[in-house]
């Protein structure tokens, strides 16, 4: 793998979509994060929908993503401060550790999805009346993936406050 791929993200986020106390895949997970995303976009796709206009759009995720950054800061500062509290367990550590590559999956794939709206929107395939419906698909299914996995983010850094942020000595 060279110094630019980023193969590893994407790879890590999905691994991450286990249970915790079975340590097997939960199967429910990883259908939400493929499967819901993909029938979104291919509903779209079908209705025949077309976005007109993706300017918006590209504002509102580019400016989620840049938070994201700011989180994935905040996750690598508190994980390297942890490892000294002896009263977190290994597993608080995994949580913290999960959430941050959740997060640059959400980073990257934000990005990806940026730079898909700016290209089809600049040249117009988005709004046309042959792509259009196809492309608007692949953008919505795109967009519910993005605002899953966010999800999956404020989810598992919710837990990570409560079992470490509350815990009282």
């Amino acid at each position: 793998m060279s110094k630019s791929s980023l193969f590893g993200i994407p790879k890590d986020h999905f691994r991450t979509l286990y249970d915790a106390h079975t340590e097997k895949v939960r199967w429910r997970d990883l259908a939400s994060q493929i499967v819901v995303p993909v029938a979104c976009g291919g509903l779209t796709a079908l209705s025949g929908a077309k976005l007109a206009d993706v300017s918006a759009a590209v504002a509102g995720i580019s400016i989620v993503a840049g938070l994201l950054f700011s989180m994935a800061v905040f996750l690598f500062q508190l994980r390297i401060s942890l490892p000294d509290d002896r009263r977190l367990l290994p597993k608080d550590l995994d949580l913290i550790d999960e959430c941050m590559k959740n997060t640059l999956w959400a980073i990257v794939w934000g990005l990806t999805l940026v730079l898909f709206l700016v290209v089809v929107g600049a040249g117009a395939w988005i709004s046309s009346d042959g792509s259009g419906p196809i492309l608007t698909g692949v953008a919505v299914g795109a967009s519910v993936h993005f605002l899953l996995v966010i999800g999956m983010c404020l989810k598992r850094l919710r837990r990570a406050y409560e079992r470490i942020g509350m815990r009282r000595d």
